[in-house]
């Protein structure tokens, strides 16, 4: 079984398992992840959705006993600081602290967000690592699944931090899946990547030559952490979901962000992986628990998803190499088949978005209006 809590997050006393009981009288419990509101600039990947977040939020109020936010609603790496968030998103942060103080709110931590702790008080949430609903409903982020970022939470911490850094100061986009985000650093980076996997194997050979029989074991961690977006699996939440489904019997439901992927998987033994999706660029989705059913539905286009995102994963592709990956979709001066395709459909990469206006508030003049208000 996965552990559900990174050793940093065990120090805090804050930190506790959340527990819902079932809804009633047609009433329901809504779930949202990965909001990921940064600084307000072009690198912020919220993309200036304030206004349909704030639709949602209303809704939420009209129709729901508890809001769940499963982790990574405040990107702290993107924005390094709360201040920025603040500024960027005066009235979402403001409209969830009001909400807070009518229902309740709780906040699952993610990967990205450890920092909120700092801002427990102010921002009125229910803080923990885990939510359990009726006894057999898990809400968890999803990190704790994820073998690189579940066992490496400091250096990946560093890492997107470096890398959003180098998008910010670019204005470009370098992410998975390639067939989104097909920039020209983005595509010079999987070509990188392919050498880089190349080297690793040499290392590997090597390493116990010299007595270092580790010496590849953090190159190949990153390779299969980058091949799993790769594939159609980021993060590799998946497999390991529904392993944790099977071997555990106090749960027929785990529900997870993390890996922005929105979606329903049904196992043969009627247990379910649920997805939550992101509000990551065009996207804006969310859960909501009746008692009965779990629905994963997008607030923008009111489309609702099943297990189509997931199909590929049991098709055999997911087991390749990063080097069979590539193989397969290189076509020679920095082309990729998935890119190519995705421009004779007539998608283009992810525009940047405009920044923001600050609104130059503070920490405390926040408190001020929304107490005024």
């Amino acid at each position: 079984m996965p552990r559900l809590s990174s050793p940093a997050m065990t120090e805090l006393p804050q930190v506790e398992t959340m527990n819902l009981a079932p809804v009633s009288g047609g009433r329901r419990i809504y779930f949202i992840s990965d909001i990921h509101l940064g600084d307000g600039s072009h690198a912020d990947i919220f993309q200036q959705k304030d206004g349909h977040l704030l639709d949602f939020l209303d809704h939420v109020e009209e129709q729901a006993d508890a809001l769940v936010i499963v982790g990574d609603a405040l990107d702290f790496d993107q924005a390094w600081y709360f201040e920025r968030i603040l500024r960027a998103h005066r009235q979402v942060l403001t409209r969830l602290t009001r909400l807070a103080d009518s229902m309740r709110v709780i906040y699952v931590y993610g990967n990205h967000d450890p920092d909120i702790v700092l801002f427990r008080d102010f921002l009125h949430f229910e803080l923990c690592d885990k939510v359990i609903v009726d006894g057999h409903l898990l809400a968890v982020h999803g990190y704790e699944y994820d073998t690189y970022v579940g066992e490496h939470m400091e250096s990946s911490a560093m890492w997107a931090r470096v890398w959003m850094a180098y998008e910010s100061l670019f204005k470009t986009w370098v992410r998975l899946p390639l067939r989104d985000h097909y920039t020209l650093s983005n595509r010079v980076a999987h070509y990188l990547f392919f050498h880089l996997a190349r080297v690793t194997q040499v290392l590997r050979k090597l390493g116990p030559r010299i007595g270092r029989p580790d010496l590849a074991k953090g190159m190949e961690e990153t390779i299969a952490f980058w091949t799993r977006g790769c594939l159609g699996d980021p993060m590799g939440l998946t497999r390991p979901v529904l392993r944790h489904l099977s071997a555990d019997p106090r749960f027929d439901t785990v529900i997870c962000g993390h890996s922005h992927i929105p979606g329903r998987v049904t196992t043969e033994q009627g247990k379910q992986y649920v997805n939550l999706g992101s509000w990551s660029f065009n996207n804006s989705q969310y859960g909501i628990w009746d008692g009965h059913e779990m629905v994963v539905r997008d607030w923008i286009t009111g489309r609702e998803f099943e297990d189509e995102n997931y199909r590929h994963i049991f098709e055999g592709r997911a087991d390749w190499t990063f080097q069979e990956w590539f193989h397969d979709q290189y076509l020679g001066y920095l082309r990729f088949r998935c890119g190519e395709e995705a421009l004779r459909m007539g998608l283009r990469p992810r525009p940047w978005a405009q920044p923001t206006t600050p609104t130059g508030l503070t920490t405390s003049e926040l408190v001020t209006s929304e107490t005024d208000g």
